[in-house]
């Protein structure tokens, strides 16, 4: 039922304001990411609070966010299963990996250089349902990536070892690490499969 009042509502944007299809299609895209988000967004922060991480929960998704809209990276097929990723990403960013695996501060400069370069050279990654982008806006977008990264790579190097430094660190190199993923599984034409 509400599908069909959503279709209406829909069909009456397009004709109230002669949006074309595609920018319809943008529009659909748009708004099925922003609810599935907010829904994710919500169940996990219920989880973190409960976990006792909550203000490290925002952090980490204040970092992720602004760094994956622009550089985009692995995408799945079904809300639960973007639901568990997410899960376990954050997890692995803000509880497992800054206690069990502590990386020496020289060499997060390194790490944080090299997670830059692959940035600049691999994104952005975009799903495959997502409206194609024109090269101009997949440059800008690119730019704002690799432009983003090296603020929070600069927070990170002046914050040294502070929690939340490690979770900034963390959330970039697995950021990093799935979009090189992405980017393999698009060149060899399975990025459909793991949407």
């Amino acid at each position: 039922m509400a599908v069909i009042h959503t279709e209406q509502f829909l069909k009456q944007i397009q004709s109230s304001y002669q949006f074309t299809d595609l920018e319809m299609k943008r529009l659909k895209y748009t708004l099925k990411a922003v609810s599935s988000e907010l829904i994710k967004t919500l169940v996990l922060s219920v989880l973190f609070y409960k976990l006792g991480h909550l203000p490290e929960f925002f952090i980490g998704v204040l970092v992720l966010i602004t760094i994956r809209c622009n550089s985009g990276g692995l995408h799945m097929e079904h809300f639960i299963t973007c639901l568990l990723f997410t899960l376990t990403f954050m997890l692995l960013s803000i509880i497992i990996l800054p206690s069990c695996v502590p990386v020496p501060y020289p060499i997060k400069p390194v790490i944080l250089a090299l997670c830059i370069l692959i940035t600049f050279l691999m994104s952005p990654v975009a799903s495959k349902k997502r409206p194609p982008a024109a090269p101009e806006a997949k440059r800008r977008y690119r730019n704002r990536a690799t432009g983003l990264l090296l603020i929070y790579a600069v927070v990170i190097i002046i914050l040294k070892t502070t929690p939340i430094a490690e979770i900034c660190f963390w959330i970039i190199v697995l950021q990093t690490l799935q979009l090189l993923c992405a980017a393999a599984a698009q060149k060899g034409g399975n990025n459909e499969k793991i949407q």
